[in-house]
């Protein structure tokens, strides 16, 4: 490995006030998405089937509470789950994890995808008469 060593590193603590925060900021994005995707939803659906949806206000309201209660609930549970994980690194230790340098090659699979795609490169070359020069001054 010519003189590379992993850097160890051990995750014995959370802070769920960094969790929390994060959390909320993540699933309030998510939250987002989700009314405008729902919003759009609802147009695309009254076009193709006009007066059998409920009125939009109602549709966004419905949609609106749903994710703030996923926003609350989400970000209750991933602060809860950041204490219990403090509780429990307490005895395990927490989680380690080894980070090194060394870059290895492609996996197997991927290796012999790179081979066979050369392959046919080189076979289609053979059967696809090349541009001379004289070809590239007239175009």
């Amino acid at each position: 490995m010519s003189g590379r060593r992993p850097i160890r590193l051990r995750l014995s603590e959370a802070d769920p006030w960094s969790v929390m925060v994060t959390s909320f900021l993540l699933l309030a994005g998510l939250g987002v998405l989700v009314v405008a995707t729902a919003g759009v939803a609802w147009i695309m659906l009254n076009a193709m089937a006009p007066d059998v949806l409920p009125a939009f206000s109602t549709f966004l309201a419905v949609a609106v509470g749903v994710v703030i209660a996923e926003v609350v609930l989400g970000t209750g549970l991933v602060t809860l789950g950041a204490f219990l994980y403090n509780l429990s690194a307490q005895y395990s230790g927490g989680v380690e994890i080894a980070v090194t340098e060394a870059l290895t090659g492609p996996p197997p699979a991927d290796a012999r995808a790179l081979l066979l795609m050369a392959r046919a490169r080189r076979r289609l070359r053979t059967h696809i008469p090349t541009r001379t020069e004289r070809d590239r001054r007239t175009d």
